[in-house]
């Protein structure tokens, strides 16, 4: 694969952070996820004072003084007390961000490996405590500089990614024959939802917070493993629940009912008193969770659909099947949701099956 970053540039910025020429042992593309963002593997020589780093490429241009999104939302992140991996270097003219390398593992593929519930839940619980973290800490930290502050889960962004989903999903991934009125019949049964949503206090919101973006690092001599949250740079103010459908209702793994209801308990009882109105008591909890997942779970598959459709990224279309059961099973739990569903789920459904056909081995 052709790289995508000047050597030279490297070594020059290494040799900066390391106050001694320092050029690379080996410079490796990883695999990343579905940003357009691109990210490299430093190996680094012996004497350094680590064996490896994480390069990170921004794809866009960074008008001239301006700060990558990154740095600024790592900023508050940190001040939170969110564990994010460190930030060793920023060279914004060459849209470089130098990282620590927080490792291979995946939260999805210690779910995946895990045995049990049991192996994996203190990672969620601690993905849980991060969260109110982020809400609390995070929002409190936030001041005239911060880039969240300015961008917010209000109808129209949630209006936008619906739109995304029929977009990507329906009409260039499905190719499913709808009308504009049909669309727009559609569109119009979210949108009580989605007002619903964006009424509620709003809060720091990392998010895309599941579990492609939480890495977990090696144990410690205690036997206790460690978290780095990545992929924060598209943070924005938004509901309380946003981030937790994203981790709970994850397309990427699916929890047991049991456990989603164990996270939830932890989520309500740590989270701080100025926000359990907004939670509200267990019934309209359990709701507006619901209402946040039906959202976010639509918007998924419209990344899904164009991960595969647009970047060749057929990967991605596993997804789409376990995303789709999600919404089922929402919409049979809830009564009010069922109008859209009569019109949603066919089309839901004719995408679940396209997928499952054409999914990868």
């Amino acid at each position: 694969m052709a790289q995508a970053v000047d050597e030279r540039v490297v070594t020059a910025a290494l040799s900066a952070l390391f106050r001694a020429r320092t050029q690379p042992v080996r410079i490796s593309e990883l695999a990343g996820d579905a940003s357009t963002r691109r990210y490299f593997r430093i190996a680094l020589p012996a004497g350094a004072p680590f064996p490896s780093l994480v390069l990170m490429l921004y794809p866009d241009e960074i008008a001239a003084g301006e700060e990558l999104p990154f740095v600024n939302v790592h900023r508050y992140m940190k001040a939170a007390g969110v564990p994010v991996p460190e930030i060793h270097h920023a060279v914004p003219e060459a849209r470089l961000i130098f990282l620590e390398d927080a490792g291979d593992i995946m939260l999805e593929g210690a779910v995946r490996s895990a045995k049990s519930a049991e192996e994996y839940l203190p990672l969620y619980e601690d993905c849980v405590e991060i969260l109110v973290r982020i809400q609390q800490e995070g929002t409190k930290a936030l001041d005239g500089k911060a880039m969240p502050s300015r961008l917010a889960f209000d109808v129209r962004k949630f209006s936008e990614e619906i739109d995304f989903f029929f977009e990507h999903a329906v009409r260039e991934y499905g190719e499913i024959p709808l009308s504009d009125s049909e669309e727009r019949a559609i569109e119009n049964l979210f949108l009580p939802f989605l007002e619903e949503m964006a009424a509620l206090p709003r809060v720091l919101s990392h998010r895309d917070y599941h579990s492609r973006n939480v890495m977990v690092l090696d144990p410690t001599p205690g036997g206790r493993r460690g978290l780095r949250i990545l992929d924060f740079q598209d943070a924005r103010m938004g509901n309380a629940f946003y981030d937790l459908c994203s981790l709970l209702r994850d397309s990427y793994a699916t929890l047991p009912e049991k456990a989603v209801g164990h996270l939830c308990y932890a989520y309500r009882h740590a989270s701080p008193s100025g926000l359990k109105p907004a939670l509200g008591d267990p019934a309209a909890f359990e709701y507006r969770l619901d209402v946040a997942s039906l959202q976010r779970n639509v918007k998924a598959i419209g990344t899904f659909g164009n991960q595969a459709r647009n970047r060749g990224k057929t990967f991605y279309l596993r997804f789409i099947p376990p995303t789709v059961a999600y919404l089922a099973a929402n919409f049979d739990r809830n009564p009010r949701m069922r109008p859209l569903a009569r019109k949603l789920l066919p089309i839901l459904s004719a995408l679940s099956s396209k997928a499952k056909g054409e999914t990868p081995p």
